[in-house]
């Protein structure tokens, strides 16, 4: 589908062409700005069934910037990833990918749409904060340094067992992550039937004398594997059981051979930062989220 701008072309049919465009883009950005973009290319051209991930801005035959999107269920807010040419910068572009952002964002009816910014850089601070956007929360970017678990004493209570989910334990696995985020069953469940039949994404339960009590998913991208989704029952927290979990799914992919190994969690979750140290992750970086508030943007 293409769409005409004042300032050019936007699409959202990524053909070969445009992989390569868009890989270029991305290291001309890191060049620039001296850090990676916050997505990978595998994961912004993964397959998202007929919804649109992103919008490609073409100013001939010149690929000025992109956003994409990430809606991760139904019931939760799009995340705005987006980039523009540092030689095609304050010229509109910007604003012409977040109108038709926000056009997606209202033809999909989610419940908002969130601006996700470096937190290192100032450019998009600024952005966010001339398209309306109020700060909401900031969430560090960690990996796993394997030498740096710390494994602990010989547990004396009950150890967890984690297995693979299969794909008829759907319904399992919507109670578990419904009750671990407060969010709706119902919606919850269409939602987790469409990712485990993804390639590349699994989940897990994690078992206490066969009872399930939590759960966690993992998503890959080339040879990167990202830990999310992870929660227990709030009935079974404070207890040690999710430090299980997470050692043993390390462990797993460590087994596996994942090179990289990636969560992600929000700064003020004092907790859960702490649980993910001692388990030998290491922030690399902090993305500022921006609730967009409907309004005229400026021109960018």
């Amino acid at each position: 589908m293409n769409q005409q701008s004042v300032t050019g072309e936007i699409t959202t049919e990524v053909t070969a062409s445009d992989r390569a465009n868009i890989a270029r883009l991305i290291e001309d950005y890191r060049l620039y700005e001296g850090v990676d973009f916050l997505a990978s290319l595998e994961e912004m051209v993964a397959p998202s069934g007929n919804k649109p991930a992103l919008l490609l801005h073409y100013q001939g035959d010149t690929l000025s910037g992109f956003a994409y999107l990430q809606h991760l269920r139904p019931d939760s807010e799009i995340e705005v990833f987006g980039m523009v040419h540092p030689d095609h910068r304050r010229k509109g572009v910007g604003t012409t990918l977040f109108e038709a952002a926000r056009a997606v964002w209202r033809r999909r009816g989610a419940s908002g749409l969130l601006l996700v910014c470096d937190g290192a850089l100032s450019s998009g601070k600024a952005f966010a904060s001339a398209n309306r956007g109020e700060y909401r929360f900031s969430e560090h970017r960690m990996v796993l340094d394997p030498a740096h678990i710390k494994c602990p004493q010989s547990s004396q209570g009950q150890q967890i067992q984690l297995r693979r989910a299969e794909a008829t334990e759907v319904p399992i696995l919507a109670h578990l992550v419904s009750q671990a985020f407060g969010a709706s069953e119902e919606a919850i469940q269409i939602w987790v039937k469409e990712a485990i039949a993804a390639d590349n994404q699994h989940f897990y339960i994690g078992l206490l004398d066969g009872l399930p009590i939590g759960t966690l998913r993992t998503v890959s991208f080339g040879e990167k594997i990202d830990i999310v989704t992870f929660g227990v029952l709030p009935s079974y927290r404070g207890q040690g059981y999710g430090r299980q979990m997470l050692l043993a799914i390390v462990d797993l992919l460590l087994e596996e051979r994942w090179s990289d190994i990636a969560l992600d969690v929000e700064t003020k979750n004092a907790h859960a930062l702490g649980l993910y140290e001692s388990c030998g992750f290491r922030t690399i970086r902090t993305c500022d989220y921006y609730q967009v508030i409907e309004g005229d943007p400026a021109h960018l």
